[in-house]
């Protein structure tokens, strides 16, 4: 890997600008993806979250620099432990998921379909959970399992969860009435 890229990827913090500016990096130079997936998949690695959030950014601006590595990323999604990992690869699959540029086959949808699932029916954060219920919620347009599932499972934890994961729950909930 590049020294640089790896010290300057590893001594990033959250700040917006710090993670645009990796994430323009790494955009310019796209050699650098196979480095930043294997930073980012490397789970024993303590700050591997840090690489999550690039791919992150990149899902949603460059969608079509992270597709290549689909596979990467489905298989280490539901591995993630680090909460901010969490977040930032449930924030991926939705970008993934929705992207207009790129096509999931199936077995990309099914693991994104499981891992969303996952996460909605944790112990995940809220930003995690409506990512999922965002992602389940665009899989339901084309299976009507899915619409049930999020629907039963909304319904049952509404009551229990916060005031961010009800205004989510409202509009995925309208979404699939539609």
């Amino acid at each position: 890997m590049d020294r640089t890229f790896f010290k300057r990827l590893n001594e990033s913090n959250a700040s917006s600008d710090c993670r645009k500016d990796l994430c323009d990096f790494v955009s310019k130079n796209p050699d650098l993806m196979p480095y930043l997936l294997a930073f980012a998949t490397d789970l024993t690695h303590k700050n591997h979250y840090k690489a999550v959030w690039i791919i992150e950014m990149l899902a949603e601006t460059h969608t079509e620099l992270v597709f290549p590595f689909i596979n990467q990323i489905c298989d280490v999604a539901p591995n993630y432990k680090h909460e901010s990992a969490i977040r930032g690869i449930s924030r991926t699959l939705l970008f993934l998921t929705t992207s207009k540029k790129i096509t999931l086959e199936k077995e990309h949808q099914k693991k994104c379909i499981e891992t969303s699932l996952d996460r909605l029916i944790s112990d995940a954060k809220i930003a995690s959970k409506v990512y999922a219920m965002y992602t389940l919620a665009h899989f339901a347009k084309k299976e009507d399992w899915i619409k049930d599932e999020l629907q039963n499972i909304i319904h049952k934890d509404f009551a229990y969860q916060s005031a961010g994961y009800k205004v989510a729950a409202r509009e995925v909930l309208l979404q699939l009435s539609k």
